[in-house]
């Protein structure tokens, strides 16, 4: 295989396994409900909290990154994250509930600036939105499989049984990249970095600017991150408190969803040669806004049905085409840098709204965190119409 073969192949490896592991703990959320007596206010707080910790750690880690070992940075992390998945089958209540899933959620931080920052690198001089829908796609297929499974084997077993698996998959996970990097040349493998020390001024200026140049599409990253947020965690909610069906029946739905999400970012490359990003972008929005005011309004299960398999499509083609808008504009030394900063958006976005979307489940109902994401997404598309014929990312000035 080919040294950028290597690169995709562990770098999409360990995305799989990355959101493989914080969805299986999203989708227990109704049995860690019941089971340690949480309201909808404490649900947001340990989502929304564990999403601002994620947010400190691609920061920070995304900027300690770049010009070192990225391949050491992502193995750790997956190391990390098995721990922390064995050590949350000892949550006994609320308290040790948030702080094991805090310490899962610095974990998993170590992927993303790292990871999309080294695809990024490797493929900007070519098949760059293949590549970027290769590796979220094999991110959804991981959440995908976590979702499908892990409600089943919970009404089978224990709760605590699919933690045990997805740690040993982690270890899996870590051995096969561990094979697959072990000879990649270390020009690969490091990139250069400036070796001039700034001070923080000169750091949030730099930052200033990076997210100027991006501007248009912050709004994106905050909705794209809080759609998979607030419909991994919300939705089974939903349908426990108003619906008769199965946990399994419940477990299926979602996990079409992101089944369907996983076909569509693995095909990004291909549908981006018959619509250019700029549409599709508007269009995914568009259609994330209507379908999420619709999950709160219908409970038929054929209905329901059609609305997972559209929201797929929708937000799961946002992921590689964000990616590739802020890579096209992205120096090769500061990817990680930059990546970090735009997480931190996105897993900003996550955080205000999951909390939110708590405490008005708490005040008006379950269907409201829907309500929330329906109206702030229609209202960035119109947002993305007006400036349309406006670049959505440029470069640094």
């Amino acid at each position: 295989m080919k040294p950028q073969g290597r690169i995709l192949s562990t770098v999409s490896l360990i995305h799989a396994v990355n959101d493989g592991s914080i969805a299986v703990i999203s989708i227990l959320f109704p049995i860690f409900k019941e089971l340690f007596n949480l309201s909808y206010t404490q649900v947001g707080i340990i989502t929304g909290g564990g999403l601002f910790i994620t947010l400190v750690g691609q920061l920070v880690l995304g900027r300690l990154a770049d010009g070192k070992n990225v391949n050491s940075f992502l193995l750790t992390g997956v190391l990390l994250t098995s721990l922390s998945l064995m050590l949350l089958s000892f949550s006994t209540g609320f308290l040790s509930l948030i702080c094991l899933i805090f310490f899962l959620r610095f974990a998993t931080s170590f992927f993303h600036p790292i990871g999309i920052g080294w695809i990024s690198r490797t493929y900007k001089k070519g098949r760059l939105d293949w590549a970027m829908g290769i590796q979220s796609g094999s991110a959804d297929l991981g959440a995908f499989l976590a979702i499908l499974t892990t409600l089943s084997i919970t009404e089978l077993t224990h709760w605590t049984v699919p933690l045990y698996g997805w740690a040993c998959i982690c270890i899996m996970g870590l051995l096969v990249s561990l094979i697959l990097t072990h000879h990649l040349d270390k020009d690969l493998v490091f990139v250069p970095k400036e070796t001039h020390r700034h001070s923080f001024k000169e750091m949030a200026t730099d930052a200033y600017h990076r997210m100027k140049a991006i501007r248009l599409l912050i709004p994106a990253f905050m909705i794209s991150g809080a759609s998979w947020g607030i419909i991994i965690t919300y939705f089974p909610l939903l349908l426990t408190a108003q619906t008769t069906l199965s946990l399994p029946v419940i477990g299926f739905l979602v996990a079409l969803w992101a089944g369907v999400g996983s076909i569509t970012s693995l095909s990004y490359g291909r549908i981006r040669t018959f619509i250019n990003r700029k549409k599709l972008l508007l269009t995914a929005y568009i259609l994330i806004g209507i379908l999420s005011v619709f999950l709160a309004l219908f409970t038929h299960l054929l209905i329901l049905i059609l609305l997972m398999i559209l929201l797929g499509i929708a937000v799961f083609l946002t992921y590689p085409a964000l990616f590739s808008f802020v890579s096209e504009v992205t120096d090769e030394s500061v990817e990680g840098w930059t990546f970090g900063l735009t997480f931190t958006f996105q897993t900003g976005g996550g955080t205000i709204l999951l909390f939110l979307g708590g405490v008005l489940s708490d005040l008006y109902g379950i269907w409201m965190p829907f309500v929330l994401l329906g109206l702030l997404s229609l209202l960035f598309s119109f947002v993305l119409l007006i400036n349309y014929r406006k670049p959505f990312a440029e470069k640094k000035p």
